[in-house]
C-alpha cells in the first residue's frame, strides 16, 4: 500500500471521460469480486470523479441511490494505492460534480436514477 504525503503526491482528480470506462468498469468489478463480462447493474452507479497517478487510473468515485432511496457516494481505489487521502478527496470531488450537473438532487434523484440507468444499459449493449 502507497502511502504517500498529499503535498507531494502526483496523483490528479478530476471528471470521469468516456475514454476513461474501461479503467472504471475494471476497478468496479475488483472492488465486488466479479468477473469482467458479468452485467452491470444499477449498483454500479454513475462514475463522477477519477484519481490519476502517472497517466493510470487508481481509482473512481461513484454516485448511486441506495435501498432507502438516497444518494450515496463511494470511492473505490486500487488496492496497490489505497489510502485515506485518495477516498476522501474522491469523494469530494464527486459530491462538487453531483451538486454541479444535478442542481434538485437533493429534492429530486429522478434525473441521477435515469442517468445510471442509460449509462448501464449502454455499458452492458456496447460489451456484447
Amino acid at each position: 500500500m502507497n502511502i504517500q504525503n498529499p503535498k507531494t503526491t502526483t496523483i490528479k482528480f478530476r471528471k470521469v471521460y468516456l475514454s476513461d470506462l474501461k479503467a472504471v468498469i475494471s476497478i468496479y468489478h475488483k472492488k465486488i469480486e466479479a468477473p469482467i463480462a458479468m452485467e452491470l447493474t444499477s449498483d454500479f452507479g454513475l462514475p463522477l470523479s477519477l484519481a490519476v497517478d502517472h497517466n493510470e487510473v487508481i481509482g473512481v468515485a461513484f454516485a448511486s441511490i441506495n435501498e432507502q432511496g438516497k444518494v450515496v457516494l463511494n470511492a473505490q481505489v486500487v488496492p496497490t494505492f489505497e489510502t485515506a487521502y485518495v477516498e476522501d478527496t474522491l469523494e469530494a470531488e464527486a459530491e462538487n460534480i453531483l451538486y454541479s450537473t444535478f442542481e434538485n438532487i437533493k429534492k429530486d434523484h429522478t434525473p441521477l436514477k435515469h442517468s445510471i440507468q442509460q449509462l448501464v444499459g449502454w455499458l452492458n449493449k456496447c460489451a456484447n
